[in-house]
């Protein structure tokens, strides 16, 4: 079995920008989402129809910040993805989906979510 890229550039001791570049392009392909500047190598955006995206490397992995701008009440969401926990881009992209979706639903239910996961 072939470790993903961010983990195995990770592992072998490349540095970090190239595995944050591959990782939160592989979420923006989930998400149906074009690739960021590919000049952005320490901090990328994405937006979606209803989520802001700001993805920010740290030293073990990356945080993502999700917010809604035109709720009423603005709030943001951060999530931290660990390289060594070896992350799926698809369960964040579920993630963001989730997060788009839970104007819509009952506010509870993404906690209930994230519990599960």
């Amino acid at each position: 079995m072939s470790l993903p890229p961010w983990l195995r550039s990770h592992l072998a001791g490349e540095p970090s920008p190239q595995s944050f570049v591959a990782f939160t392009d592989a979420v923006a392909r989930r998400l149906g989402l074009t690739p960021a500047r590919s000049s952005d190598t320490r901090q990328r955006t994405y937006d979606t129809d209803r989520v802001w995206m700001l993805w920010r490397i740290t030293r073990d992995g990356a945080t993502l910040a999700l917010e809604r701008p035109y709720a009423e009440l603005r709030e943001r969401l951060v999530l931290v993805v660990e390289w060594h926990q070896s992350p799926d881009p698809g369960t964040v992209a579920a993630m963001v989906r989730a997060y788009e979706s839970r104007g819509r639903r009952r506010p509870g239910r993404l906690a209930r979510w994230f519990r599960r996961r």
